[in-house]
């Protein structure tokens, strides 16, 4: 670079006014990040409060809510999937429940456990975690719908709350004025291959507090579903134990509350018919006699079941017309009779690709819910009928199903009107939190630059 060159710059640069920083530019860039910092803090410490109010009040069952009530309440005509914005029991009770169901339609891959509950007389619906249960078989629903049973608890839906002082051991019957229960000892063995033995099953009295009848039951295995019955008073118990069904008094229990079976009716690869079992003259009880069909509505399920009733005073068949026979159905659970010669019953029916197998007793997937069942029927069979009468079959992706045994019988039926779901969860209430701090935070920002840059423009 010349000397001339060197010397024309210099006389430039000289010339060029002085560079004027804005009076407090720093002051403000300063207060920017402090108040965005102040933003981010107190949005993080509601989100907090938020989680730590929510995880502490969430056990804490809420009052019903106001809506429309049917006079009488009843089954509903229509069985809906609840969203996963449903409500649960614990945080909104729903109240006398007609029926408490699952499926792959309740299930989700974040909740498999998850099971459906539909109030009596409304169509309000809540979910309840079965931890694992199927409804039907380890989960169970009151005669009078008040309470739903899933292992060692007993919620009672009215409040959403667990009843204490239940009995330690998994469901297998409620009594048909639903205050004595019959369970299973929880401490069952196992033995390879696929063996399985309980130790006793027990009679629990809701109103004493304690156990009314313990029986030792030695090797077999008592699953749940089907496998125990309590007489109309609450003084027998037909409880099936591999191919018998054991008839025990309450009244012959000792002082350890153990007693020995009066009576054992041989089954020849039969079940008992479940907890409706008894007959209303408390004298005779309902089994269940399997065969096979030739003109089966699905062909790969050849199952038939047959109702029949014994005499528990000598263990004698009852004579009288037939009652219609289950062609190609997976189960049968007896719910109640509405007089000797009509019983009312939840049915399962098979899938198209489902394969009747050999009856067992010892193995963990049977004889309770047999793989393959797609929907749930009720029904009603009457003597001397060719067919049941279908009165209920659940949508396409709920399979399991267990109903107030009181409604069924008694046949009240509501028409279903327009489903609703309760509250918002919390978890719906938090991600919506959240995603409102993360829409606000960007716009609150814009807003903020826009007003620097008005008074940054703004005359002096």
């Amino acid at each position: 670079m010349t000397a001339r060159l060197s010397e024309a710059l210099r006389r430039l640069a000289a010339d060029v006014p002085p560079a004027r920083v804005p009076d407090g530019l720093f002051d403000a860039a300063r207060t920017r990040h402090r108040r965005r910092r102040a933003a981010v803090a107190g949005a993080l410490a509601v989100l907090v409060l938020l989680l730590g109010a929510g995880y502490a009040l969430h056990p804490v069952a809420l009052s019903l809510p106001a809506g429309p009530r049917h006079d009488t309440p009843g089954l509903p005509t229509k069985l809906v999937d609840p969203p996963l914005r449903t409500a649960s029991v614990g945080h909104s009770a729903p109240g006398m429940a007609a029926m408490l169901f699952g499926g792959p339609a309740v299930r989700t891959n974040w909740f498999e456990t998850r099971m459906g509950v539909v109030a009596a007389d409304d169509d309000r619906y809540r979910v309840l975690d079965g931890d694992p249960a199927v409804a039907g078989f380890e989960a169970l629903l009151s005669p009078d719908g008040r309470y739903a049973w899933m292992g060692g608890s007993l919620i009672d839906l009215t409040s959403g709350e667990t009843v204490p002082g239940r009995p330690d051991g998994y469901p297998l019957a409620f009594a048909p004025n639903g205050k004595r229960l019959v369970y299973a000892d929880p401490d069952t063995t196992f033995t390879s291959p696929n063996t399985y033995s309980t130790p006793s099953v027990g009679v629990y009295d809701r109103d004493l507090g304690t156990d009314v009848l313990r029986v030792p039951v030695g090797t077999g295995w008592i699953p749940p579903g089907r496998t125990a019955a309590l007489s109309p008073d609450g003084g027998d118990l037909a409880l099936q134990v591999r191919d018998e069904v054991w008839l025990i008094r309450v009244g012959d229990a000792g002082a350890d509350r153990l007693a020995a079976p009066y009576r054992k009716l041989p089954l020849a690869g039969g079940r008992l018919a479940g907890a409706g079992s008894w007959l209303p003259d408390g004298r005779s009880v309902a089994v269940l006699d399997r065969s096979t069909c030739t003109d089966c509505p699905v062909p790969s399920y050849r199952r038939t079941w047959t109702l029949a009733t014994r005499s528990t005073v000598d263990g004698a068949s009852l004579a009288g017309a037939a009652f219609p026979p289950l062609r190609s159905r997976s189960f049968v659970q007896l719910l109640g009779w509405r007089s000797v010669d009509e019983a009312v019953a939840l049915v399962g029916v098979p899938g198209p690709e489902a394969e009747d197998l050999p009856e067992e007793h010892d193995i963990a997937w049977g004889p309770y819910h047999e793989v393959g069942t797609e929907a749930v029927e009720l029904v009603v069979l009457r003597r001397g009928a060719t067919a049941p009468d279908v009165l209920f079959r659940t949508p396409e992706g709920i399979t399991d199903l267990s109903v107030a045994a009181d409604l069924a019988i008694s046949g009240a039926v509501r028409e279903s009107g327009r489903p609703h779901y309760g509250p918002p969860p919390f978890w719906a209430l938090a991600a919506g939190f959240v995603l409102a701090v993360l829409v606000a935070m960007p716009v609150l920002s814009g807003l903020r630059r826009r007003r620097d840059r008005r008074r940054a423009r703004a005359p002096r």
